[in-house]
């Protein structure tokens, strides 16, 4: 089913009771396999745009002097999971992400409770507190480090932090070559099956070079933005589908419990009239 076809038909298909999350699933895997946005030749082609990555991730981490920059290659595409337009290339999570992992400070939630509440506290699922002080104060990328939801996917994996903010050592924080391609990574982070990058079942965990491996389609830039900025249409779409599910089961329910309570105050009629019958007939006697 194409974009078009989805939201036309978008109505009928969200009866069901789990319609909505799998249209959220289904959206965000045609928007990382190329499929729910049109192409546009003009585009820069994403080969460029992951040259000016490299280059800019090699100035942003002081790994190279001005002269002589060394450029990885993009991923073979024979060891691609899926087939992506001609424009776009595959990349490793690692060539394109810049790790800012060793900024971050756990703190425990006993020293947490002494300490004012002003700025969010994040951890592997987002905010969990807050505290009285921040480690970042631009808008960067966070991924979970650990923790069960890495298997089942409760909440999003990836999700951006912005403002002023503090973040433990259970989530990977990554910043990239603008706010919006982290965007997209977050987008592309939460479409994918991640249980090759996690070790551990009891402890699912993924560390970074693990995370280092994830395989990215990367699309040229301008795509990238109409990528997100259909996603978020979507998304709002399937918000509002939610909504109208929950006012529909809402109105089920009272409609339900008006019902039974109609039911038992029949039955409950019943003895009554009985008795009235009885005592009438006491009486005449």
């Amino acid at each position: 089913m194409n974009p078009a076809q989805l939201l036309k038909h978008f109505d009928r298909i969200a009866e069901a009771p789990d319609a909505v999350p799998r249209l959220r699933r289904f959206i965000l895997d045609l928007a990382v396999r190329g499929k729910l946005v049109e192409q546009n030749p003009s585009d820069e082609p994403a080969a460029e745009l992951f040259a000016r990555i490299q280059t800019e991730k090699a100035k942003l981490e002081k790994n190279t002097k001005s002269r002589g920059v060394v450029l990885k290659k993009p991923v073979p595409p024979r060891i691609a999971p899926f087939q992506i337009p001609v424009s776009w290339v595959w990349v490793t999570f690692g060539q394109v992400m810049i790790s800012r992992d060793g900024e971050r400070v756990p703190v425990s939630k006993e020293e947490r409770n002494q300490r004012e509440k002003v700025y969010d506290y994040y951890g592997a699922s987002g905010a969990i507190d807050k505290i009285d002080g921040y480690l970042f104060d631009k808008p960067l990328l966070l991924i979970g480090e650990d923790g069960a939801n890495l298997i089942n996917r409760s909440t999003p994996i990836a999700f951006m932090a912005r403002g002023k903010y503090w973040v433990n050592n259970h989530a990977h924080v990554l910043d990239g070559i603008s706010e919006q391609f982290l965007k997209f990574v977050e987008l592309y982070i939460n479409s994918i099956d991640l249980k090759s990058y996690v070790t551990g079942t009891a402890q699912p965990k993924m560390n970074q070079s693990k995370m280092n491996g994830i395989l990215i389609a990367l699309p040229p830039e301008a795509e990238q933005k109409r990528i997100v900025a259909k996603v978020d249409e979507l998304m709002a779409l399937c918000d509002q589908l939610e909504a109208a599910q929950s006012k529909r089961e809402q109105r089920r329910d009272r409609l339900v419990t008006a019902s039974l309570r109609q039911l038992q105050d029949e039955e409950g009629l019943a003895p009554r009239r009985q008795d009235a019958k009885e005592e009438k007939q006491e009486s005449l006697t």
